[in-house]
């Protein structure tokens, strides 16, 4: 014959900080050593500040011939001058790259990630969006 222990249940009460809203409850089904379900409801303490990032987007307008693609060198936001990042393909005659930057860009296209496009880097402030032209 099984003997049946009552199980013990430690609930500690929470309460919110005033800067932060009351979110909804969460139901917790809880299976106790005596196989009786029961149920704990539990809120969270804290609720996290959104982490604020500025989308930037670099547009070229060109057509780079199929089998080719564009990509992007440079400095800020974790760019590199040796290593390009591919840029999308939207149409025939438009590539984007669109990243979140928290400083100033200063960038340059490449053809297939070896050939330099031609004139000066390009410099860009976070939450820009510039449409470019190159040239190779």
């Amino acid at each position: 014959m099984k003997s049946t222990k009552p199980t013990k249940k430690t609930i500690k009460k929470v309460t919110p900080s005033p800067a932060v809203s009351s979110p909804a409850a969460v139901t917790i089904a809880a299976t106790p050593t005596n196989g009786a379900p029961s149920k704990v409801t539990a809120r969270p303490t804290k609720v996290a500040a959104p982490v604020r990032s500025t989308s930037t987007i670099i547009e070229a307008k060109i057509d780079v011939g199929f089998g080719n693609q564009l990509f992007l060198r440079g400095q800020g936001s974790g760019l590199s001058w040796d290593r390009g990042i591919p840029l999308e393909c939207v149409d025939p005659k438009t590539w984007r790259l669109t990243f979140p930057a928290e400083e100033k860009l200063l960038f340059k296209l490449l053809l297939n990630d070896s050939v330099w496009a031609k004139g000066e880097d390009v410099a860009i402030t976070p939450g820009q969006r510039v449409e470019i032209t190159p040239a190779f």
